[in-house]
């Protein structure tokens, strides 16, 4: 681990091919992001979980983390047509969205949308070659939700073998996603991270890394109620992650 001003860096594995930006630099896009994806994740979170006065104190701050955003970097890739499209596509989601949390129902729909802005911005950013540590998270996301589904609401007895294969299939994909994540590379400071953030982080991914570890265990054993405990353990885990790229603080205020 090397070390730039304050904030440790955890160093890379992978490498990839930056495409320039129009005026502003990666690491002021990625810095940008992070502050949008501190409103962004607590709205994201707290639709999810059925809150609506917390809710709706979180799109307040989206909505003006956005417009930020957007000013900014609306004409940042020139070359992507898409890219503008993709800038749209995001307000006209967390305009529904707001407008569904005002209404004070139906936050599951919002939820959605507000998924929708999570991977329309990623897709934008891996079109453009822009690494966003993020990002490593939500592709882990995905196969990690399929692998919670398959074991979700299930005992032992009506664990089928269909959904055993289902984990058994997915698993070397999560685990691979989960170490791309690990070896990607993280600058504490482009995110806003403390030494003692960072030392979390280092400390949760270990955590979710043990959890696929003991799935794969269980799966080897054929033991139905540790395939179910360890599939299930997968996604608090992985919250606890990604929440730690979210600022919470201000909706106490």
């Amino acid at each position: 681990m090397k070390k730039i001003g304050l904030f440790p860096t955890v160093m890379v594995g992978l490498s990839f091919v930056l495409v320039p930006l129009t005026g502003y630099g990666q690491d002021a896009l990625i810095k940008d992001t992070a502050m949008f994806d501190k409103a962004y994740i607590p709205a994201l979170f707290l639709t999810g979980q059925g809150k609506v006065e917390e809710s709706k104190m979180s799109m307040k701050f989206l909505k003006e983390s956005w417009a930020l955003f957007k000013k900014k970097y609306y004409s940042a890739q020139p070359k992507d047509g898409q890219w503008k499209k993709d800038m749209d596509e995001v307000e006209d989601l967390i305009i529904t969205a707001d407008e569904t949390v005002a209404s004070g129902n139906d936050l599951p729909s919002a939820h959605e949308d507000l998924e929708g802005v999570r991977m329309t911005l990623m897709d934008a950013r891996q079109r453009n070659k822009i690494e966003y540590f993020p990002d490593y998270l939500t592709e882990f996301h995905g196969v990690m939700e399929e692998i919670f589904d398959a074991a979700d609401k299930k005992k032992p007895e009506t664990l089928g073998d269909k959904d055993i294969q289902t984990i058994r299939d997915l698993l070397p994909d999560a685990q691979e996603a989960w170490d791309v994540a690990k070896k990607a590379k993280f600058n504490a400071a482009l995110y806003g991270f403390s030494p003692e953030q960072v030392q979390k982080l280092k400390n949760l991914h270990k955590a979710e890394e043990g959890a696929l570890l003991a799935l794969q265990g269980a799966l080897t054993k054929g033991d139905k109620a540790e395939i179910i405990k360890h599939a299930l353990s997968l996604k608090p885990k992985f919250v606890a992650v990604y929440l730690l790229f979210g600022n919470f603080e201000r909706l106490k205020k």
